[in-house]
Formats: structure tokens, C-alpha cells, sequence
């Protein structure tokens, strides 16, 4: 039998004293490390996402430093020269043609191929993704 030890006075209900055996029951523990690796891989999903758009990010700031230099460099041109090229930027492909649009303008066309997202309905690293841009380059 074991002694009641009372919360105080005026107070009748009594308390067990505490046992060597008292704990976690083997239901709670199981609980607990269900949840517990719920919420790690909840973390561990979160951390590939989190690479993923990293990874997805440093490739599109990439591709735009690609663009720009062949921007700056049709835009250095004279305006007659402006016409079909190609060249390797990084590690992009880049291909641009210009059309005329008047007597004054052309239209630049500029087609990047490299790692990057596919145009599909569920986003995937392609590494033969192509993007393209179009810019306007006026006679001076």
C-alpha cells in the first residue's frame, strides 16, 4: 500500500506519492517519435525545395548576364552590321537574328540554350532549356 500525501490544508483530495516506476508509457513514446519525424521530414523536404530554387535562380542569373552581353555587344554594332550571329556565353548557347522593322529600327531577336526550367506544365531542370528575349535597336 502505498502512503497518500495531501496538497494542503483545506484541500482533501490526496496525492500518490511518486513511484521509481512513474514515466512515459510506451504509447507516449511513440507519439512523440511520430511526430518527431513527421516534423524532420517536413524539414528535410523543405531543404531540397530550398536547393532546388537556389540551384534554379544562379542558372537564370546566369542566363540574364548571357542576354546582356549580347545585348551590349549588338548594341556596339554599327547599325548596318546588326544582322544574324551566334556564340557561347558561359554555358549558354546563343543565337540571334534581327529583322527589319522600318528604315530606321531593327528587331533583335536573342535565343538562349542551356540548363534552366522547361517550358511544361510541371517544372523540371532541362538542360536544353531555351529562353528567348527581343530587343530594339534604332539607327543613329
Amino acid at each position: 500500500m502505498h502512503p497518500q500525501v495531501s496538497r494542503g490544508p483545506g484541500d482533501s483530495a490526496p496525492l500518490r506519492a511518486p513511484r521509481a516506476r512513474d514515466g512515459f508509457s510506451m504509447v507516449e513514446v511513440i507519439v512523440a517519435v511520430v511526430i518527431l519525424a513527421i516534423g524532420v521530414l517536413g524539414l528535410g523536404s523543405t531543404t531540397a525545395y530550398i536547393v532546388r530554387q537556389t540551384t534554379l535562380s544562379d542558372l537564370m542569373t546566369e542566363r540574364s548576364a548571357a542576354f546582356q552581353t549580347i545585348v551590349d555587344r549588338v548594341q556596339a554594332m554599327p547599325y548596318d552590321s546588326v544582322t544574324t550571329g551566334s556564340d557561347s556565353v558561359g554555358i549558354f548557347a546563343v543565337r540571334w537574328w534581327a529583322v527589319d522593322d522600318g528604315p530606321q529600327n531593327k528587331i533583335v531577336t536573342i535565343a538562349t540554350r542551356g540548363p534552366g526550367l522547361s517550358n511544361t506544365s510541371v517544372p523540371t531542370n532541362d538542360p536544353f532549356a531555351i529562353d528567348t528575349f527581343q530587343f530594339r535597336v534604332l539607327r543613329r
